[in-house]
């Protein structure tokens, strides 16, 4: 192989060539899904509550939502409805500034942005912690 590269087509492709072709084929680069993949998992969502919902998936969910499918523990607080609502600019403040704690994403989000991931939480049930085995 060496720097030749591999067959694809009957073209040569370099090493690189065939991680971005990787890549591709299974859909890693940020935000990319397929039309049809993206109308199976939008459900019942707005375009808006749909976006926001792969914002929060790619800039939020690491602190607030749970490290293990069943363990409840965050390193931010749970995020949902209740969360949220009747509190948007309030909210909407705390995702673009951040806290001493929260990083901000004034210059990482568009203010429609943090519109939809708004927007999206406040589709979102409170989930109530669980309660250890006894």
């Amino acid at each position: 192989m060496g720097s030749q590269g591999q067959m694809l087509g009957g073209r040569r492709l370099p090493a690189s060539g065939w991680i971005l072709f990787a890549m591709a084929m299974f859909g890693i680069f940020a935000g990319s899904s397929l039309p049809a993949q993206d109308a199976y998992r939008k459900g019942s969502l707005t375009d808006a509550e749909f976006n926001g919902k792969k914002m929060f998936q790619q800039r939020c969910a690491v602190c607030h939502m749970p490290l293990v499918i069943d363990d409840s523990r965050t390193w931010g607080p749970a995020l949902s409805a209740e969360t949220v609502t009747g509190k948007e600019p309030v909210v909407r403040e705390f995702i673009r500034r951040g806290t001493v704690r929260m990083p901000g994403f004034q210059y990482g989000l568009e203010p429609q942005e943090i519109d939809d991931i708004i927007t999206y939480l406040k589709t979102v049930k409170k989930t109530e912690p669980k309660k250890a085995p006894e």
